[in-house]
């Protein structure tokens, strides 16, 4: 089943944004890129873990800007943001470039970033989704036969296992 390539585009022109991600079964990796000139300008790699005070996912983060490059301002966020969602780990490499960019052509650019990341976990969870529902099939299961459980207990599970991945 693993690894799963998906692909989402938000925004037009010189500010459309591109990821592409190859999902496996421990972690995604994530390339960010858009503008005029994509490029590889910083990585971010982000760990879920359970925050310190609550029982809220937060993530551990350690970042690897390219010398003159800001493209982690992009690479941080979206891989702090699909970490704590999917309860994985995630890696992303970003590069969006337009030349002389303004003040809001940059916002619009990290805005459209996080859109298309908003995107992409909704595929990532349509996924999850359809796999869990082979896996059923696979296992001779029916919507009504759950070994023993009962529908109950089955989303009780599902709602602790949400609750830890960020899902809820």
């Amino acid at each position: 089943m693993y690894p799963k390539e998906v692909k989402v585009t938000y925004g037009d022109g010189r500010y459309r944004i591109e990821i592409s991600s190859v999902i496996t079964a421990d972690g995604i990796s994530i390339t960010v890129t858009g503008g005029e000139k994509p490029h590889i300008g910083g990585v971010a790699l982000s760990v879920p873990r359970r925050s310190l005070g609550s029982d809220k996912v937060s993530s551990d983060t350690w970042v690897m800007p390219v010398p003159g490059h800001k493209d982690t301002e992009v690479a941080v966020p979206v891989a702090e943001m699909v970490s704590r969602k999917v309860g994985r780990t995630v890696a992303v490499a970003a590069g969006i470039h337009i030349d002389r960019a303004e003040e809001r052509e940059i916002r619009t650019l990290v805005e459209n970033s996080l859109a298309a990341a908003r995107l992409l976990m909704e595929q990532i969870g349509e996924l999850s989704e359809e796999q869990e529902a082979q896996s059923d099939e696979h296992n001779g299961r029916t919507d009504n036969e759950h070994n023993g459980r009962t529908d109950n207990e089955e989303n009780d599970d599902a709602q602790k296992s949400e609750e830890f991945s960020g899902n809820t």
